[in-house]
């Protein structure tokens, strides 16, 4: 996921020439009013795995539509897998943004009576959809990103709004009132783990991705008292991650340096890394992908929550974990996730270990004995 969403070039090319051709486009451009018999839709979802989660209700809300029979989701490489979860789209498309013309052969293979577009700030994909053979464009209208030029019609992004409640705005112009909540909606079989480990575990996944990545992570020698501290009161540990986290789990398995601790990161199918967040008594995540998809599970969890406001970007129901580096202490600033000053500090290490295993006693019941109480990081509900 990194490497396709760290294409600084292409993103710098995006930002100075996406916008320009797009309101040259606009200005030529026709609009065109929603179709009355709207029979195939399309969702374009390029963004990053936690994205593509919260907007999964964009499907199961078309689905509710009763004149459309077929649904395309257009993903990119990085997310596609996300959508082994989800019922009630026909047909994934995989779109190779990192060469436009290859994507608008692919999309353009493909046809849909309404399009509805996802993102909030590239400009690629509101140029793709343009050039789609489709109806009807439906997109973001984002402030300062000059992107909506060329949709049939747009919606006002919201940055005082949960992204949730954004992606639902997207079907207004369908006469959509949206109160759906993400969830899996495909059978996932219950898995154990592929490994021998004790049966009361807890399920670390300290990795972020993106921009600035690692100023969204607590510091391993956190994660390293968190996992001792668990382990001294009789908890194993599991660290997930993707194939780009496997070196830097293996590395946190060896700092810890206990026979209780594992890294399935790289080791394990997206189904199974359902199972065993499912199963487990806790997962204690940064706010990225896993967070989004821990949400959809019963499984307490704890998220940690630095540049990132999780009033904006927060797991869905599962507030009383949420841990945030408030904005008087540099939290809390990030809206769509690359609005870092030049000089950015560093907050993640405010978030104290105590303030995390006092949430896992105190809001979870998860007994941990004594603990230094160190206050630090802010629990926004509880």
């Amino acid at each position: 996921m990194k490497n396709e969403r760290g294409q600084n070039f292409l993103k710098r090319v995006d930002l100075i020439f996406g916008g320009a051709f797009l309101y040259v486009l606009g200005a030529f451009r026709k609009r065109r009013r929603l179709p009355t018999e709207c029979v195939t839709a399309g969702v374009f979802a390029f963004a990053a795995i936690g994205d593509s989660i919260l907007s999964s209700i964009i499907i199961s809300e078309l689905r509710k539509v009763k004149k459309i029979s077929r649904v395309v989701v257009f993903a990119s490489r990085s997310n596609a897998r996300i959508y082994e979860l989800f019922d009630g789209l026909d047909e994934i498309v995989i779109v190779p943004l990192t060469s436009p013309l290859n994507a608008l052969r692919e999309i353009r293979k493909h046809e849909v009576d309404v399009l509805i577009d996802t993102s909030q700030w590239p400009r690629i994909s509101a140029i793709l959809a343009a050039f789609a053979r489709t109806k009807f464009t439906v997109g973001f209208k984002t402030r300062r990103q000059f992107r909506h030029y060329a949709y049939d019609t747009s919606i006002e992004h919201c940055d005082g709004l949960h992204e949730l409640d954004n992606f639902r705005r997207l079907l207004h112009p369908l006469g959509i009132e949206s109160t759906e909540y993400p969830r899996i909606t495909r059978e996932i079989r219950p898995t154990g783990l592929p490994f021998v480990i004790d049966d009361r575990y807890v399920v670390f996944h300290p990795w972020a991705a993106g921009t600035n990545f690692e100023m969204r992570e607590w510091p391993m020698e956190c994660w390293r008292n968190l996992a001792r501290i668990l382990i001294d009161n009789g908890y194993a540990i599991a660290i997930t991650g993707g194939p780009e986290d496997a070196t830097r789990a293996q590395q946190l398995v060896d700092l810890i340096g206990s026979p209780k601790v594992v890294s399935v990161a790289a080791k394990v199918s997206l189904t199974a890394v359902v199972g065993i967040v499912r199963q487990a008594e806790c997962i204690v995540c940064v706010n990225t992908g896993i967070m989004h998809l821990s949400a959809m599970l019963d499984t307490p969890m704890i998220s940690l929550h630095g540049p990132t406001n999780p009033f904006r970007w927060g797991p869905v129901n599962k507030e009383r974990g949420v841990i945030a580096v408030p904005k008087r202490e540099g939290g809390m600033f990030l809206n769509l996730g690359f609005e870092y000053p030049r000089n950015a500090k560093y907050v993640m290490g405010n978030i104290s270990v105590a303030s995390v295993a006092d949430v896992l006693s105190e809001v979870y019941s998860i007994n941990l004995g004594r603990h230094d109480k160190k206050p630090a990081g802010e629990a926004l509900a509880s």
